[in-house]
């Protein structure tokens, strides 16, 4: 079979790489660019983002090292379109975004697996910890979690576009990321030890704040309020807010720990509450992507956020919006997120989180 590989620089796609060669298909990876050098070179990188021109570099290595050829892809205009613009706009709407999956939906399993399939690819492959099996129950192929729990990205890819699945390829999902770094060690990759990537590509420092700044966005500070209306403080800008957030605050009330509930752009100002207000008991999401038939009415597993507790929901489909109501209350539901759907493990799908319910 030949096998296009998205080809990042670090260990889990070059052991990706490695082991669908092994397997004996006909491979060649692609390396995506989605910032200018100049960015990287520009910026203080704080933690290990993807996309830089290191990680260029250590591609275009593993591949020589391997015996395979690379093609780097420009995405940088998708990119910009349909992942940074939708950011800042969701910033500025109140939002708490998740770039990375919408890269995935729209830049990476989209725009740049569409050029690699166009170019006469059986499949597309990358290093995540997921797996593509097919599933009797639901008549098709699904996308499962990883077998390495800690480092399963399912969650990532809950709003690809289902016939997409058919296409994919994880050889990483079987293994535990200790087995990914060892397999490299013995195959000689020279990124067997090399760090992960931790934060948002496009904000290598970190800093929502310089993001904006860069964008010719100027944040105002606000006032703090409980939900009473009383005013406990001020804030330096509502985007750098995000739903459970109490770090930062540097607020209190008789001794009393608030965190943020509700942010209001339209006012400037962000609500708090105390800890028992930021747990909810359900939530409505739109914008709803399944990558199986279901009934309007089911019971699954949700998560809400990429590292939340998985909590056991009953979801209810109303036209192009579901109701999810937990078990137990969910703590910081939080719109713009992802709630991600599962049936044990297997991955239903995923929709953009709109409210959450009290």
């Amino acid at each position: 079979m030949r096998v296009g590989v998205a080809l990042s620089g670090g260990v889990d796609s070059a052991v990706a790489l490695y082991l669908l060669l092994k397997e004996g298909h006909e491979v060649k990876a692609f390396h995506m660019k989605t910032k200018e050098d100049e960015f990287f070179l520009k910026k203080e990188i704080k933690k290990k983002v993807c996309c830089s021109p290191s990680d260029t570099a250590d591609a275009i290595r593993i591949a020589r090292s391997l015996g395979v050829e690379i093609e780097i892809v420009d995405v940088r205009e998708v990119f910009r379109e349909r992942v940074i613009e939708p950011f800042k706009r969701d910033l500025l709407r109140g939002l708490t975004p998740n770039p990375c999956v919408h890269c995935n939906r729209y830049v990476k399993f989209g725009y740049f697996m569409d050029y690699v399939l166009s170019r006469g690819f059986d499949a597309f492959a990358s290093g995540h910890y997921a797996r593509v099996e097919f599933s009797d129950k639901y008549g098709k192929k699904v996308i499962k979690k990883g077998v390495d729990r800690k480092k399963d990205q399912s969650y990532f890819l809950a709003r690809i576009e289902p016939w997409r699945i058919e296409k994919l390829l994880f050889p990483n999902g079987i293994y535990t990321k200790e087995e990914i770094r060892r397999i490299a060690e013995e195959a000689g990759i020279h990124v067997a030890k090399k760090q992960e990537s931790q934060d948002v590509c496009f904000i290598p420092d970190g800093s929502i704040e310089n993001f904006l700044k860069d964008e010719g966005i100027t944040l105002a500070e606000g006032k703090v309020i409980t939900e009473e209306g009383e005013v406990v403080g001020h804030h330096r800008g509502y985007p750098l807010y995000t739903i459970g957030q109490r770090k930062g605050l540097k607020i209190e009330r008789f001794g009393e720990r608030l965190y943020v509930k509700e942010k209001r752009p339209e006012s400037n100002v962000v609500v708090v509450s105390s800890l028992e207000g930021v747990f909810f008991s359900g939530l409505i999401a739109t914008d709803l992507v399944w990558h199986v038939d279901l009934p309007e009415e089911f019971r699954c597993v949700c998560r809400v956020r990429k590292k939340a507790e998985e909590a056991p929901a009953i979801v209810r489909v109303k036209n192009s919006e579901v109701e999810v109501r937990f078990e137990k209350k969910m703590f910081a539901v939080t719109p713009g997120q992802i709630a991600a759907f599962y049936d044990e493990d297997t991955l239903l799908g995923g929709a953009i989180i709109k409210e959450g319910i009290p």
